[in-house]
């Protein structure tokens, strides 16, 4: 049985893209959206790559003893032979990367990194991030697809994940641990008015700085940008809604802090090439 195979049963659901991406460094993927609470995936033969896009948050471990905490653009390659158990608080939307048996290549430069850790690796980083998100929407155009692309796609992605895990900790102190605790009261608020105005001015203003200074304090506490944070908060809150509930597509954008319906249906198609309609069928036939 191939791999992916192995992955959708113990998952229950199927992937709404997948295919072989092929040239130097060749990989097959699998993109899922779907909502559940846990699963447990059996070790595979190979070293596999998960990577989030959006949706709830997702820990990988045994409770109270994780070895992962997903939010979107995390990534967490895993060594072969390593079952997980996935703990899922809402709707996700995530890749998986499968490598073949025998490694090459930049491939086999990263089995060895893992070999050495002897457990899996987290990281996030908004190349890796990117080009896994890119090549799944060129994956989604099927036989029209571009294959030299795909494949450039990949050693990209794998390049860039190979330089964060081996580029060594510059030292000193992390200024995003400096300000987090002066950006709590903005993340709750966020978190607690999603329909509501969140402009930069509201917010610098509740942060007590300047809209300059606040975007960023922002940029360096959170690692993106904050119209970036609230667009993934606000789509986490759609999927939620589309996935769980029956509420109007036109009702769900406005509770989310979209314009309209449209706004909504270009914001979602963007990030998760689909339409909000087409994620809530394929949700309800997943559940």
């Amino acid at each position: 049985m191939a791999y992916w195979l192995q992955v959708r049963k113990e998952l229950e659901v199927e992937p709404v893209v997948a295919g072989m991406v092929d040239g130097d460094c060749p990989v097959f993927v699998e993109r899922y959206l779907y909502r559940s609470t846990e699963k447990t995936v059996s070790g595979l033969r190979t070293m596999v790559l998960v990577l989030q896009f959006g949706g709830s948050r997702v820990q990988e471990g045994e409770d109270g003893h994780w070895r992962g905490d997903f939010l979107p653009s995390r990534a967490m390659l895993l060594p072969a032979n390593c079952a997980t158990h996935w703990h899922y608080s809402g709707s996700v939307d995530f890749a998986v990367f499968y490598f073949p048996e025998k490694l090459d290549g930049i491939q086999e430069s990263l089995a060895t990194i893992l070999a050495a850790r002897g457990a899996p690796m987290q990281f996030g980083d908004t190349l890796v991030g990117t080009s896994a998100l890119q090549l799944v929407k060129e994956l989604h155009k099927g036989a029209s697809a571009d294959k030299a692309f795909l494949a450039l796609l990949v050693e990209v992605m794998l390049k860039q994940t190979y330089r964060i895990l081996t580029t060594p900790d510059t030292g000193g102190i992390n200024p995003r641990h400096i300000h987090f605790s002066r950006l709590q009261a903005v993340l709750a608020f966020i978190h607690d008015h999603l329909a509501d105005d969140l402009s930069i001015a509201v917010l610098a203003a509740l942060a007590g700085v300047s809209q300059t200074h606040f975007r960023r304090l922002f940029q360096d506490t959170m690692g993106v940008p904050p119209h970036r944070y609230i667009l993934a908060l606000r789509l986490e809150q759609a999927r939620n809604l589309l996935a769980m509930t029956s509420m109007p597509i036109a009702r769900i954008a406005t509770s989310c802090g979209f314009s309209d319906q449209s706004h909504l249906t270009a914001s979602f198609r963007t990030v998760h090439a689909a339409t909000p309609a087409e994620y809530r069928a394929h949700a309800t036939r997943s559940s």
